[in-house]
């Protein structure tokens, strides 16, 4: 559910996001934060679960370097972020320090989509355009003019995360409802 719900609602709030940017009053400055502690904490907990299911479910570790730079680097540009947010007269020193960040972000998720094809399982037929979406996403972040196409591909890629959520419960919940079945 929260993948859907991050698909539904990347779009809007990366519009709500633009009509704050440039403005440096109080209003702004909470939404702005507001946004970007959301934002992040709804990706590392995707990205959380997605490892898990990767590892439980797929018996897939090869991603994990990946998605834990993915993570650390999140957190370190959503930290960077804030403080420009939260001191202003920090924030006209922070785009040398944030650009390199989201490149390397991008340069980390195409590298997770690419690194996506050695999976086995093929995620309910989805696995070859989940990494595709990765690395589309990645490239787009890390040319930094295209990032709102990325913002787009990555609403795709969490509906698709989503449906692969939902698809693996459906499968497990069909398997434990046979099984209780089976039992004397």
């Amino acid at each position: 559910m929260l993948a859907m719900a991050s698909a539904v609602s990347a779009l809007p709030l990366f519009l709500l996001s633009l009509r704050f940017e440039g403005r440096h009053d109080d209003l702004a400055r909470t939404v702005q934060f507001l946004l970007q502690a959301g934002g992040t904490g709804i990706f590392v907990v995707l990205t959380i679960l997605f490892r898990g299911f990767l590892v439980r479910n797929c018996l897939f570790r090869k991603a994990d370097a990946i998605i834990t730079g993915l993570i650390v680097l999140n957190l370190v540009y959503a930290v960077a972020s804030s403080i420009g947010l939260l001191i202003p007269r920090l924030e006209e020193q922070l785009p040398p320090i944030l650009a390199p960040l989201v490149i390397l972000l991008g340069i980390a998720q195409a590298g997770l989509g690419m690194r996506l094809f050695a999976l086995e399982h093929d995620l309910g037929g989805m696995k070859r355009p989940y990494c595709w979406l990765n690395i589309i996403t990645g490239i787009c972040l890390a040319s930094l003019l295209l990032i709102p196409l990325a913002i787009v591909a990555s609403a795709v890629g969490d509906v698709m995360l989503g449906t692969i959520f939902f698809q693996q419960a459906r499968r497990l919940s069909l398997s434990q409802g046979s099984d209780s079945l089976s039992e004397p």
